[in-house]
């Protein structure tokens, strides 16, 4: 055990999360059972995925939470009016800091943001404590998991630790979906590292220099990476897979 309480246990916990084989609907952003497996790891009343244009002021969310299909015009409006003002919301975008994983607490005390308005817009969720796990932005879109806490203590070193360690597990089940949902076949990773510098221009030789294989090798995993996708070329293939999608492959840090 460390020095803040990470135990064999908790790390034999987080793998067994790490299904890649959850069933998901395909309007999911991540399967419903990580969050709710998720939430009895890191003890949660509830845990959000969202995604967010912050310029427009447009969130969509996924929650642990059955939806009751209810709208409050004024709630949303007082977290927008909060989102720029609390700096444990916006950091991340303030920042360009996509990467840490944080808790309200950690910026500010309290007694002082119960009197912002995004604490405003907290106590009227109910919400005592929230824990975010910011994600690679896409297109114009935030992605950030949240862990909310209507009561008791807040979210512990240990606990942020787990979340981190999560972290990049979490991206990748989030792109795999995503893939899923746009129809893209899945890649090996190292047809996608070869992808990526076949994008980059790289030929043969160089990819197979960089990747330090062989050119046969190099040849063989286009051969099947052209398969999957049902290409023919590298252009076909860079095509068929949109700089988006490739970025986002290669933004899990």
């Amino acid at each position: 055990m460390d020095r803040i309480g990470v135990t064999a246990r908790d790390l034999r916990r987080v793998r067994s999360l790490l299904d890649p084989d959850r069933p998901a609907a395909p309007g999911d952003d991540v399967p419903p059972s990580l969050l709710h497996d998720l939430a009895e790891l890191v003890p949660s009343e509830d845990v959000t995925f969202q995604v967010m244009d912050h310029r427009r002021r447009f969130a969509v969310t996924q929650s642990t939470l059955p939806d009751d299909g209810t709208e409050d015009p004024a709630l949303d409006a007082l977290f927008w009016d909060g989102f720029w003002e609390s700096l444990a919301c916006s950091y991340p975008q303030r920042t360009g800091d996509h990467t840490t994983v944080a808790r309200c607490s950690d910026f500010s005390g309290r007694a002082a943001f119960s009197r912002t308005t995004m604490g405003a817009y907290l106590a009227a969720c109910g919400v005592r404590h929230e824990a975010l796990v910011p994600l690679p932005v896409l297109d114009v879109y935030d992605r950030r998991l949240l862990l909310f806490r209507t009561e008791g203590s807040d979210f512990t070193e240990r606990e942020l630790l787990l979340l981190s360690l999560l972290r990049p597990h979490l991206i990748e089940m989030h792109m795999r979906q995503l893939r899923r949902r746009r129809g893209v076949p899945e890649l090996t990773p190292r047809q996608w590292e070869i992808l990526r510098l076949v994008a980059a221009g790289c030929t043969n030789r160089m990819a197979a220099r960089a990747l330090n294989i062989s050119e046969a090798t190099v040849r063989k995993h286009l051969e099947n990476l052209y398969g999957r996708l049902e290409v023919n070329s590298r252009t076909e293939a860079l095509a068929r897979i949109s700089p988006t999608e490739l970025h986002l492959h290669t933004s899990v840090a």
